[in-house]
């Protein structure tokens, strides 16, 4: 084999290898984009109602979205405190919430505690 015959497999051979590694990097992206966007919007409740739990939180109009989602992470309230904050910035609540002590439990959905932290409905201490 000549020179050029080499040169050309090898070239050929790492235009493949380019391309393989492109697909799967746009494979593990979009899987991994796929997963976050399933969750954010497939919300789900820590507990079930059987062990449900009531948990109070005071919150301030003043927090961030980022304080909100950590305050209930440590709360218990949610499983995972930066999905909970991508739920909150995707949400209609975003920085709608109103000052006061709110008694949720652990069987609400994410967007149904945003929900009662945005409206007068929930009892403030």
């Amino acid at each position: 084999m000549s020179n050029k015959n080499i040169r050309l497999i090898i070239a050929v051979s790492v235009n493949v290898i380019v391309i393989l590694i492109g697909v799967l990097i746009i494979y593990r992206v979009g899987t991994y984009a796929y997963t976050l966007g399933n969750n954010i919007f497939n919300e789900v409740a820590v507990d079930d109602s059987s062990n449900a739990r009531s948990v109070e939180v005071t919150i301030t109009s003043s927090m961030s979205a980022k304080q909100l989602a950590k305050l209930f992470y440590e709360k218990g309230l949610v499983a995972k405190e930066k999905l909970f904050y991508y739920q909150i910035i995707a949400s209609d609540y975003n920085g709608d919430w109103l000052d006061g002590t709110y008694t949720l439990t652990t069987d609400m959905l994410p967007t149904d505690m945003l929900k009662a932290i945005s409206t007068a409905t929930t009892s403030s201490n």
